[in-house]
């Protein structure tokens, strides 16, 4: 790969990171105030969506951010497919980060319907906001 090609590459990818930021920034934000509606709302204030985003970046970047990168190779707004990859992954996120940081059973995890709430939740929250900012529709030829 010469300077040229590798410079283009660059700039291509300098282009489309504040998508992401902006997809990932509002993702956190949604998710937290649907965690926090759902547990106490008495609690929606800036603070705890504060605490509540930090929480959830760290699954949204572990598993959310690479399966849209790889999606974005081949943009689709609002493509049903997509929005099955992140449920399937947020199953899996959603899951980890309750037995590893929180140390909830798993087989009583997977018994509650707020697992599947809140699984079945933020795979829609991402997908809504990566769709929004970096899917575009298919162009018919």
């Amino acid at each position: 790969m010469d300077a040229g090609q590798l410079n283009e590459k660059i700039s291509e990818i300098s282009e489309v990171i504040p998508y992401y930021f902006f997809s990932l920034f509002f993702s956190c934000i949604s998710f937290a105030v649907v965690i926090i509606v759902s547990v106490e709302t008495s609690w929606l204030r800036l603070l705890p969506v504060i605490l509540y985003s930090f929480y959830v970046v760290i699954p949204y970047l572990l598993f959310a951010l690479p399966l849209q990168i790889i999606f974005n190779k081949r943009p689709r707004k609002f493509n049903m497919f997509y929005l099955l990859f992140y449920t399937v992954l947020s199953f899996v996120a959603v899951f980890l980060f309750n037995v590893i940081l929180f140390g909830v059973e798993p087989t009583y995890l997977v018994k509650t319907l707020l697992y599947y709430g809140l699984s079945i939740t933020a795979a829609f929250i991402y997908w809504f906001w990566d769709s929004v900012f970096l899917q575009k529709k298919n162009e018919i030829s």
